[in-house]
């Protein structure tokens, strides 16, 4: 997957660069603003070969559970704190931060917390445009099957994917690359603290498997929101990913305790920066 999420990338921005050297040639037959239009559709037609194939919070949840790592909501975004967010950037961001907070919450069987941070993502929801997938409906969906793990976590695996694959098709690509990078970067946050609870010799190659998986969908992203430079908001977000890969550059070989230490201090900076 990554391997082809990264050729696709590779694609995208050589298309870019060639619809950007096209335009440019016929700027003399064209009004200006029907040239960024074009550069603008063509960001968004190549955005979806890199945000489609980027692991949900589900997945990233999923792998810490078969490490056998315990549960804690000590590292959780506080639900209490959503209506702070008023604007489109900080519901967007933040509406990634919950979605990954409530798959934790689901995955690990934290019944009632979910359905809190479920609540929650219905709220951003519907303050962006997109409360067909977070709706009622799955809030009852949790209800109904409250025993039913594999039932709850599909769910939400879908109704994430189709909210952002909406906000895509809607001409919303920035603001679905938005709450992936929230949602990963609250994943990111989630599991650097949770693997400091893991004998990190007894379990090298996970986890070592884990961190790579990490640093290429990093660069995935990276990739992704430079397909919308000029954007304030994602220039912003950019600027914080390029940081934290400086730190995810210093790895060299197996991970250590020292290097997840690193690396939780830069995200933490990121994700404090999001949910202020």
């Amino acid at each position: 997957m990554k391997h082809h999420c990264k050729i696709m990338l590779s694609l995208a921005l050589g298309l870019m660069a060639v619809a950007s050297c096209t335009q440019v040639g016929n700027n003399n037959n064209k009004p200006k603003n029907d040239t960024m239009s074009q550069l603008h559709k063509q960001a968004f037609s190549q955005a979806k070969a890199v945000f489609y194939a980027l692991p949900s919070p589900v997945e990233t949840a999923t792998t810490l559970e078969h490490l056998g790592i315990k549960f804690t909501d000590k590292f959780l975004h506080k639900t209490s704190d959503v209506d702070k967010y008023n604007t489109t950037a900080a519901e967007a961001v933040n509406l990634g931060v919950y979605t990954a907070d409530l798959s934790f919450c689901a995955l690990y069987e934290q019944n009632q917390a979910a359905i809190e941070y479920l609540a929650t993502v219905k709220k951003l929801s519907e303050q962006l445009g997109i409360s067909g997938f977070f709706n009622d409906s799955t809030i009852q969906t949790f209800r109904e099957n409250i025993n039913n793990k594999n039932k709850i976590v599909s769910s939400i695996s879908e109704s994430y994917t189709q909210s952002t694959n909406y906000l895509d098709e809607q001409e919303r690509a920035e603001i679905a690359s938005t709450v992936i990078v929230g949602g990963w970067v609250e994943s990111l946050h989630l599991t650097l603290n949770m693997l400091k609870e893991v004998d990190l010799s007894a379990n090298e190659s996970e986890i070592n498997d884990i961190m790579l998986n990490q640093q290429f969908t990093l660069e995935d992203l990276i990739g992704m929101l430079d397909l919308f430079n000029g954007d304030k908001n994602i220039d912003a977000l950019e600027k914080k990913l390029l940081a934290l890969q400086s730190e995810f550059d210093k790895i060299h070989g197996e991970i250590t305790q020292e290097h997840i230490d690193n690396l939780i201090v830069s995200v933490t900076e990121i994700r404090n920066n999001f949910i202020q």
